[in-house]
């Protein structure tokens, strides 16, 4: 089930905090609560990564993320943009419980199952054919309609 509201809200947060416009705390504040399995995967998996909960800040200066991350940024917010279902699998309560606990040492199952799902270069779209339809079709990352 697709939620547009939650998707396109949680797709502005992501571009507000990867351009340090607004600051971690303000972005987790502003999260969307939604079913929609892409919003709480891509804000899992994805923008959660982007910072640390220790301090408040921006994603500026000596904290701004390197051209790399804003790419893989952008590809988050294609996805979330698209119509396409999230359909990769998900970890268990108890992948997820071992994987905090231990660090990420006991995060290597996921990670299995996601290779064998699809291509994880192309996360969240599930290959990299998938990624240039929706580049075609919604006109981001360079490609426009005609």
């Amino acid at each position: 089930m697709i939620d547009r509201d939650a998707r396109n809200k949680l797709s502005e947060l992501i571009r507000s905090l990867s351009a340090g416009i607004i600051t971690n705390d303000e972005f987790e504040d502003a999260l969307p609560h939604s079913k929609d399995a892409a919003v709480w995967e891509v804000f899992s998996h994805g923008a959660w990564c982007l910072y640390s909960d220790l301090k408040e800040y921006k994603l500026k200066g000596k904290d701004a993320l390197a051209e790399d991350d804003r790419s893989i940024v952008a590809r988050w917010i294609l996805f979330l943009k698209s119509d396409n279902e999230y359909t990769w699998p998900s970890a268990s309560f108890r992948e997820q419980f071992l994987k905090t606990i231990s660090l990420g040492v006991f995060g290597q199952s996921t990670l299995d199952k996601w290779h064998e799902h699809g291509d994880v270069s192309s996360w969240p779209f599930t290959s990299i054919n998938q990624l240039n339809e929706a580049k075609l079709g919604k006109g981001y990352l360079g490609t426009k309609n005609t």
